[in-house]
């Protein structure tokens, strides 16, 4: 039965409602997090898309591990994916298109030497850091890593391509404060 009092309630917990919600997209609730994204530009289409799909997997794995363990500045990590073709032009327009968005910090790819030789000039000139991957990271791969590859991934084994992506997307969200950085070719 609709009473004033039971309407006044009701109204009441309309405008709570709206305003949680409201707050909630703003960002301005507790536990929300400032987001950062490592932009990965790869082959994901043409006669070298295999490069693009061990790649990608393993970056949203390192993803998963960055945000699950809070360990980039306490930002949230999100993962931008372009394809670039294997394209020259295509990695240009690419790398146009990443720094569009102010949330970006990092780069990696673009797996080729021409397409990275395109698109570096890019980068450079807004100050972004792109973390090449033609060349393999220094040092001993991560031994474990294709453990736990495999158990998030249904047992596959990862590509080639999967452990420089991994640990590129690491070192771009661990070192890589929100805003631009210096330009850099580091794996």
């Amino acid at each position: 039965m609709r009473t004033p009092a039971r309407d006044a309630q009701r109204l009441a917990l309309q405008f709570a409602i709206s305003l949680w919600a409201a707050a909630s997209i703003a960002g301005c609730l507790p536990g929300t997090r400032p987001v950062i994204k490592v932009a990965l530009v790869a082959p994901f289409e043409g006669a070298h898309r295999q490069i693009g799909y061990a790649a990608i997997t393993a970056a949203r794995m390192a993803v998963r591990e960055l945000n699950s363990a809070g360990i980039a500045d306490g930002c949230a990590v999100e993962l931008l994916a372009l394809d670039d073709g294997g394209s020259p032009a295509m990695a240009v327009e690419q790398a146009e298109k990443v720094l569009l968005d102010p949330q970006v910090v990092a780069v990696i790819g673009h797996w080729l030497p021409a397409t990275t030789a395109a698109a570096a000039p890019v980068y450079a000139r807004a100050g972004l850091q792109l973390l090449s991957t033609e060349v393999p990271a220094p040092g001993a791969p991560d031994a474990g890593f294709p453990q736990r590859f495999a158990a998030e991934n249904g047992g596959a084994a990862p590509g080639k391509f999967a452990l420089r992506a991994h640990a590129a997307l690491l070192a771009a969200a661990r070192c890589a404060p929100p805003g631009r950085s210096a330009y850099s070719t580091t794996p």
